[in-house]
């Protein structure tokens, strides 16, 4: 990935996995697919092998991305960003999006601005499409306290 100068036209997205941030510069109307090819390509290019023993894959489509539950309380935990496609039936049901949804797209269809904060995390070999995909980010922020904690040691 080349060096990229910012730009007014550009977004720096937070991605975070345990303690690890990684900013990524991407365009608002960037697919979430080259975002993912992108993170990817970011982690390989620094050798990194695992992060807090999650394994880094070689494909990113075992990268799954998600969104805080409250933007301004970070603590109440993540939801993945990808939202189900549905029938037209199940829609009115409150079940999910139509097929194609912009919501699926990219970041501007998904309702994000810039310096948001996403979660990131691996698909195990072989888990497939499973549910318990959806809340379990590893994500741990800093807070006050750890830096008191580790004044006063």
């Amino acid at each position: 990935m080349p060096l990229q100068k910012p730009s007014p036209t550009q977004w720096t997205l937070k991605f975070k996995l345990h303690k690890t941030t990684l900013l990524l510069l991407v365009a608002p109307s960037q697919s979430f697919s080259s975002i993912k090819e992108d993170l990817l390509e970011m982690l390989q290019a620094r050798n990194a092998q695992e992060i807090n023993g999650h394994i880094v894959p070689t494909d990113p489509e075992n990268l799954v991305f998600g969104l805080p539950v409250d933007k301004n309380d970070i603590s109440k935990g993540w939801i993945a960003l990808e939202v189900p496609e549905v029938e037209d039936i199940d829609v009115a049901k409150g079940k999910g999006v139509k097929k194609g949804s912009v919501l699926n797209q990219n970041p501007l269809g998904a309702g994000l601005q810039d310096h948001a904060t996403l979660a990131f995390k691996f698909k195990e070999a072989g888990a497939g499409d499973d549910t318990t995909m959806d809340t379990d980010f590893d994500v741990i922020m800093p807070s006050y306290e750890d830096d008191e904690s580790q004044g006063r040691s």
